[in-house]
């Protein structure tokens, strides 16, 4: 027989204790503290078309941090996508053929991404992300259909094309031009962002973000829209328990460039961190829509992302971090297939700049009186 609900808690809270007393774990640890082993949601950039034009908020955590620290992270990203035309009929079963009137999207693409932010006051954090964007006929397609037919999943019609080939083609009604059907490689748009902690307890983060895109992309090479975002969000951290965290975020992005709609990205996510060394998160960002087509874009992306972060320190008390995690949109089919993200990031603590010390004053002799 199964134990009763209240003999089933009784068994998980003793084992959660036991778990505590073996890892020497604080449960009234203040945030950022030496028993917090929080890390954040998972921080990563929306790769899929036409997001990736635009400004969207790269999962920040809301807690504060010190002053002076500084964080520079590298990440990669890979991107496999298909998408076809649902309201056209397919090729016969088994001739696999490329008419690119059902094709809106069938591209790999592999990211490249260098980031930093600095604290110049323990609330309060600067930041700039950068990324270098590669499209290419790629590799993928007989690796997902294989992962596929191993487990039985459908493969969105992708059997009935040619693998390995590069075609993007997304119609707007507004006469935006997102189309691509070479490799190309091309600098992407630089985000600034800002993000103020206005109020922390020990359960409890909130901040306010503030973002600027800065147009360096191609719109031709899909690296970028050409034009410059705002956006401004509200962030929360909310430390349910010592070994969980729990992350919600909601905020807008406006492009000033009239064919393009305002975008609310919203994030939800649970992290597990039982200890400073490892932690496992999953989570969902929300996002609407940036363009007009009301039929193949007309419902809002809901990514979910899994993946864990690795911590470690040194001597010195850096941390140093490594994240993986994969993503795609099992719920309404508005992401890319799958992407797969792995960062690297490493925290010094109190750099700033030292100023030189005046020069030592020149030593003075002091000579006896002459004799009287």
């Amino acid at each position: 027989m199964f134990p009763s609900s209240r003999k089933y808690c009784l068994i998980v809270l003793s084992m959660l204790l036991c778990v505590q007393s073996a890892f020497g774990v604080d449960p009234q640890a203040e945030p950022g503290g030496r028993g917090d082993y929080a890390k954040g949601p998972l921080f990563g950039k929306n790769l899929y078309i036409p997001y990736l034009i635009h400004y969207n908020f790269p999962s920040l955590p809301a807690r504060s941090g010190e002053q002076y620290d500084l964080r520079y992270h590298f990440s990669a990203y890979f991107v496999q996508d298909i998408h076809y035309v649902k309201n056209n009929p397919f090729p016969e079963s088994g001739a696999r053929t490329y008419d690119k009137e059902n094709i809106h999207r069938d591209y790999d693409s592999t990211v490249i991404e260098a980031g930093a932010a600095f604290n110049p006051l323990w609330n309060i954090q600067v930041g700039m992300d950068m990324r270098v964007i590669a499209y290419y006929a790629g590799f993928g397609d007989p690796i997902v259909e294989g992962f596929h037919g191993v487990f039985g999943f459908p493969n969105g019609g992708r059997e009935y094309f040619l693998q390995n080939q590069i075609y993007i083609n997304i119609p707007t009604k507004e006469g935006l031009s997102l189309f691509l059907d070479e490799n190309t490689v091309s600098f992407g748009d630089i985000d600034l962002w800002s993000k103020m902690t206005f109020f922390e307890i020990p359960r409890l983060s909130l901040a306010l973000l503030g973002a600027l895109k800065i147009p360096t992309g191609r719109l031709d090479a899909l690296s970028g829209s050409g034009y410059p975002d705002a956006g401004f969000g509200l962030l929360s951290d909310i430390r349910a328990w010592w070994f969980l965290s729990l992350y919600v975020q909601a905020g807008m992005v406006l492009p000033p460039d009239v064919t393009s709609l305002p975008m609310f990205n919203g994030l939800a996510g649970v992290e597990i961190h039982p200890w400073d060394l490892f932690s496992i998160n999953l989570q969902m960002n929300i996002k609407t829509s940036p363009i007009y087509d009301s039929k193949t874009y007309s419902q809002p992306q809901t990514n979910l992302l899994v993946g864990f972060t690795v911590r470690t320190k040194n001597r010195k008390g850096q941390d140093f971090n490594w994240q993986f995690y994969f993503e795609e949109d099992p719920f309404t089919y508005q992401g890319a297939d799958i992407t797969f993200n792995i960062l690297f990031s490493h925290t010094l603590h109190n750099v700033r700049v030292r100023k030189t010390p005046p020069p030592a004053a020149a030593l003075s002799v002091t000579m006896p009186p002459p004799p009287q």
